[in-house]
């Protein structure tokens, strides 16, 4: 039996919910598994932060961050709820493709950070049009597995996203990978339902 208790804190003063230009948002979130009452008791912790400055009506600067612990109380933390990046969490490299294999089990970390910097807008086009650039640059790592010697590595990356929003939000992202280790696996293209950042 696992039973958890979740608790997330949001603060979020930017201007739009899909596509923020302008403000800050910030979120912490806790699951906990208790022991007493869980088969598979552990904590797991996220904080997030996003800052959008708005230069001009049609251009602006964004830098956005998350932060992750996870542990559990008794013995090694299950890989199902270790952190994972890649995809659309870390543009560059495939969905869980960061990070140490094990018999082609993903085996994740306990940590893991990232930090986005990047420049967007309508700049290209008119406004109306409803069609906005990013670029962006990514850096991040998530490491301390419970199965891996695999330490604390720098990943980075760097890319350009369009979003089209329509009523169905679509972005597509093209990202290179410029810092990577030999057992990571790269992914340019992603293609998603909703905006890139």
């Amino acid at each position: 039996d696992i039973y958890t208790i979740d608790l997330s804190l949001k603060y979020d003063t930017t201007n739009d919910f899909l596509y923020p230009t302008n403000g800050i948002k910030n979120n912490l979130s806790i699951e906990f598994s208790p022991n007493e009452i869980s088969d598979d008791n552990y904590i797991k912790s996220t904080i997030s932060n996003s800052i959008f400055y708005e230069q001009t009506n049609q251009d602006f600067l964004f830098l956005i961050n998350n932060l992750g612990y996870a542990d559990s109380f008794s013995g090694n933390l299950k890989t199902k709820n270790t952190y994972s990046l890649g995809g659309l969490s870390f543009k560059g490299f495939n969905y869980k493709g960061i990070g140490p294999f094990s018999d082609d089990i993903y085996l994740g970390g306990n940590k893991f950070f990232t930090s986005t910097i990047g420049y967007g807008g309508s700049f290209i086009f008119d406004k109306k049009d409803n069609i906005n650039f990013k670029l962006f640059a990514t850096t991040g790592s998530v490491w301390d597995s419970d199965y891996s010697n695999s330490g604390f590595e720098l990943r980075s990356s760097l890319g350009i996203s369009i979003d089209f929003l329509t009523v169905i939000p679509i972005s597509i992202s093209y990202a290179v990978p410029i810092q990577k280790q030999d057992f990571d696996k790269s992914r340019n293209f992603n293609f998603n339902i909703g905006t890139s950042f």
